[in-house]
């Protein structure tokens, strides 16, 4: 093999910025399509909730904590991880051209998972003091607790590249 010849399914680095810009394009667009199911099955989950009563053994308010605290579970978090390594490596590919849409969504991104923290930890402070099993459902704290780590490594990737942004 001669030097310029190249391995079968090898792409050799190219300078020229407009591939790069593609690539940060591709992966814009498909972390911004990503936060838009995520978000539908956000309003699947909201509805549930607006429509729950009251169970045998908890109150109205307890039970939709119980409810909500399902978006902040560790496994519905990857399709909102999968947007925020999306729009961090598409931050970190352009650099000071980094374009207005990848900037809201990686602040998007970074603000639902804060708020998934925030969740996630009321999810837990409903079984410790709520009606059930208090601390005896130690299995149940670690399980959303699991979640508010996830939500907060989320939040921890994209508040990173957004200090490399030019708005960071």
């Amino acid at each position: 093999m001669s030097d310029h010849d190249t391995p079968d399914g090898y792409v050799p680095f190219s300078s020229d910025s407009s591939r790069n810009t593609d690539v940060i394009k591709a992966l814009t667009r498909v972390g911004i399509v990503l936060y838009g199911a995520w978000v539908f099955w956000l309003f699947q989950v909201l509805y549930r909730v607006s429509n729950v009563s009251a169970g045998l053994g908890s109150g109205l308010w307890e039970q939709r904590v119980e409810d909500l605290a399902f978006i902040g579970f560790l496994p519905n978090l990857p399709v909102l991880g999968l947007v925020a390594v999306l729009a961090s490596a598409a931050t970190w590919l352009a650099g000071p051209t980094q374009q207005l849409e990848l900037a809201i969504l990686l602040r998007l991104t970074r603000w639902t998972a804060n708020a998934l923290v925030v969740v996630a930890l009321l999810s837990v402070v409903t079984p410790v003091f709520g009606v059930s099993g208090g601390l005896d459902d130690i299995g149940t704290i670690a399980f959303r607790a699991s979640g508010a780590i996830g939500a907060f490594a989320i939040s921890t990737l994209c508040r990173e590249a957004g200090r490399n942004a030019p708005g960071g």
